[in-house]
């Protein structure tokens, strides 16, 4: 899952702003590994049964044995610290936010978070019982870059890949935009299955090393980049005018601006982009920060991705995406109740509410 607060975010082109790392460090050489000391928090109490974590500490350490041979593709270790158990502090918030709104869950968990509890300026985890068909976890960037993980998710028993995801998005991965093949950091849709361990790039392994050498969660910050279509930022950036945009040939005012280009695309600093990638990445980044005002115009591009037997409709099996705009609104466009969306409810219910 992509953090609940980077999609809103993903700024392009008209005005745009980016999400900007802090000043960068050189990553270890490539065949050195990097160790990041974890702290794993256990909810335990007995007000809230989805918050009460049943995971021992050896179940933990399972877990994360899982997710260091995902991230032995990079040179990652994840050592944990120490195993502590955390009580949450606002339950009823927690409860609240799962039975009627799916956007309070991010607030709603940190508002549980004993901010004193936590390692200071390092990795934290904290585990929950069951998200039910909220989210499988999230990585929450601010006030402390904390990745959230339950023992049940939207499909029942999670795997480690699970979390070895949202540490991913603590490393400075976005979901994938070409990397399919069950890509670690794909989002959810066709190709993507629930498995123990993932394949990651070795850009996307380029990228998570860059940041691990930080030794602490990545952290957002705004910087503002050229204005215009696409075509007209990209030959801003294209300062040599090859076609193909590399971060070293790009204007010099506006370097950062395409480093944090480069990683929303998972391509690392020895990658390039030509000016039709570019075009499909903005493209996919601006659908992102209006999907909840997309007319019906996005209607051709939900069916493209959600229905899989093409047959014009959308079931609740093909559309299990908790995240989703179409699952959350389900009901709400099924105008007759028969479980199923047609392309006219679609474009209906987008022409009455904008999305």
């Amino acid at each position: 899952m992509t953090t609940p607060f980077s999609l809103s975010s993903l700024l392009i082109c008209l005005t745009v702003l980016f999400l900007q790392p802090r000043e960068l460090i050189s990553a270890p050489a490539d065949n050195e590994s990097i160790t990041l000391p974890v702290r794993i928090h256990r909810f335990r109490t007995a007000n809230e049964p989805r918050l009460n974590c049943s995971m021992s500490d050896d179940d933990i350490r399972e877990q994360m044995k899982a997710v260091n041979e995902t991230w032995k593709q990079a040179s990652i270790i994840w050592d944990i610290e120490s195993i502590q158990n955390m009580t949450p502090q606002m339950p009823e918030a927690f409860a609240l936010a799962l039975s009627q709104n799916r956007e309070k869950i991010a607030p709603a968990l940190i508002a549980n978070t004993k901010r004193e509890n936590l390692l200071a300026n390092g990795f934290n985890v904290v585990i929950a019982e069951d998200f039910e068909k909220t989210i499988g976890g999230v990585f929450i960037p601010k006030p402390d870059g904390v990745v959230y993980f339950a023992t049940r998710g939207p499909k029942g028993l999670q795997t480690p890949a699970v979390l070895a995801h949202e540490l991913g998005h603590a490393l400075g991965l976005p979901h994938t935009i070409f990397e399919k093949n069950n890509n670690l950091m794909m989002g959810a849709g066709p190709g993507r299955i629930p498995t123990r361990i993932k394949p990651i790039t070795n850009s996307q392994a380029t990228i998570a090393r860059t940041y691990a050498a930080q030794g602490r969660p990545f952290q957002p910050q705004r910087i503002r980049g050229p204005q215009g279509s696409p075509t007209d930022v990209f030959q801003i950036l294209d300062s040599t005018g090859s076609g193909i945009l590399r971060i070293e040939d790009s204007a010099p005012e506006f370097r950062d601006f395409t480093r944090e280009f480069f990683r929303k695309a998972s391509r690392s600093s020895n990658d390039t982009i030509t000016q039709d990638e570019y075009k499909i990445i903005s493209e996919h980044q601006r659908i992102n920060i209006k999907r909840n005002t997309l007319g019906p115009e996005i209607v051709p591009q939900i069916l493209l991705r959600f229905d899989l037997n093409r047959d014009g409709t959308l079931t609740r099996e093909e559309v299990n995406n908790p995240r989703s705009l179409v699952f959350r609104q389900f009901n709400q466009w099924d105008k007759n109740g028969d479980q199923k969306l047609t392309r006219n409810e679609m474009k209906e219910a987008l022409s009455e509410k904008g999305g």
